[in-house]
């Protein structure tokens, strides 16, 4: 509150002096706003390339714990991805729930954005705070794409959270017979 008064002293004092009125450089919100995790929900790929290029960390979180990667991931916004990985952001950071941006892409159906991650070194089994996977996700949304991705770099589809379900059991949720297929198949190779 201070400096708004100062602001409005200096406007008046210019005023009643004759001279131009003077500016104040006063942002109370500026450097709030100027964060790479909003840029990315704003799916601003030009701000956060700006920000990440004038050395900004490329792992700032928003108001709920994300970095601009796991919200890229979310969006599916390849871009944005693309210049958060250049910028050396964490590939298994985890949000408050414990999640990885794989996680995010994997439920969302963003098989480009899992592919790239995977692609780039994302591990493939990370457990979030519920002890499950990625695949887990994938599975009992149906995403068969993401699942063979994942199966692809190696995720275990026998690998239980913390209820005892594996991919398998989640995929039942799915409804989708595609999906379970390609998961017992996978568990069976494993075992041989």
């Amino acid at each position: 509150m201070k400096a708004f008064r100062q602001a409005v002293f200096l406007v008046a004092a210019a005023a009643l002096a004759g001279a131009a009125p003077a500016r104040a450089d006063w942002a109370p919100f500026g450097t709030y706003w100027e964060n790479v995790a909003r840029a990315a929900a704003q799916n601003d790929a030009a701000l956060v390339q700006r920000l990440v290029g004038t050395g900004e960390n490329p792992n700032q979180t928003d108001e709920n714990e994300r970095t601009a990667l796991h919200i890229a991931a979310i969006n599916g916004n390849l871009q944005i991805v693309a210049i958060l990985i250049k910028a050396h952001a964490k590939l298994d950071i985890k949000d408050k729930l414990g999640n990885t941006p794989l996680h995010y892409a994997a439920e969302r159906n963003q098989v480009e954005t899992a592919q790239l991650l995977l692609d780039v070194g994302a591990a493939v089994d990370p457990e979030n705070r519920d002890g499950r996977t990625p695949l887990m996700l994938a599975a009992s949304r149906g995403n068969i794409e993401v699942v063979q991705a994942l199966l692809a770099k190696g995720a275990n589809p026998s690998k239980p959270d913390f209820t005892g379900r594996d991919a398998i059991g989640w995929a039942a949720d799915s409804h989708k017979p595609g999906v379970i297929q390609a998961l017992k198949r996978a568990a069976a190779a494993r075992r041989s």
